[in-house]
């Protein structure tokens, strides 16, 4: 009994544990030969790169690149912009803004740029519909036309400063850059990867 017993507990330790078959347990398995890791983890699957060294910090800093990514925030986003950009600890990226946001009656015959309009007033300490942003739990911070580094942890959110936006109109194009290296990410905590 102890004999039939043992390997069907087994069987189902390993299923439970997300291993489908003793396949999965074999070493040095490689689908394809230009593969030379396979990272799995829940729902995200992802290879890295042929001779990439990820625990090589010279490596690292040769395959170093500068990413800018993209954002257009509306005048009307009352609740902002969540970019889905999650910033990490000691990691800074830097801001920059162009485009022009219509508020009150004359809309964009009397515009703000991203470093807002101060002589019409200021919200939150910052001049009045200016670009101002959030990064997870922390305080807003203005940003304006930039650039502007920022750091924190978390998502960064983009914010119209201005606490009235059924008139408002047009959108700021915002850029978010980066230092960034090659991979997946997984369990990395010190730096970006390229997407």
């Amino acid at each position: 009994m102890k004999k039939l017993l043992m390997p069907l507990l087994s069987i189902f330790i390993l299923s439970s544990c997300g291993i489908d078959s003793m396949n999965d347990m074999q070493p040095n398995m490689q689908n394809d030969e230009n593969i030379s890791a396979l990272i799995s983890n829940g729902d995200f699957v992802g290879k890295a790169a042929p001779g990439q060294d990820g625990l090589n910090p010279e490596t690292l800093k040769n395959d170093k690149k500068q990413v800018t990514d993209q954002y257009q925030l509306l005048g009307s986003a009352a609740d902002g912009l969540a970019t889905g950009f999650i910033l990490k600890e000691g990691l800074p990226v830097t801001l920059t803004a162009s485009g022009q946001i219509g508020f009150y009656f004359a809309g964009l015959a009397d515009p703000a740029s991203p470093n807002g309009r101060p002589e019409v007033g200021s919200f939150n300490g910052f001049p009045l519909i200016s670009l101002i942003a959030k990064v997870g739990d922390g305080p807003l911070q203005f940003i304006g036309a930039g650039p502007q580094e920022i750091t924190g942890v978390g998502e960064l959110v983009l914010y119209v400063n201005d606490p009235f936006f059924p008139d408002n109109s047009g959108f700021w194009d915002v850029e978010v850059s980066y230092e960034c290296f090659p991979g997946f990410g997984f369990g990395d905590k010190n730096h970006y990867h390229c997407k």
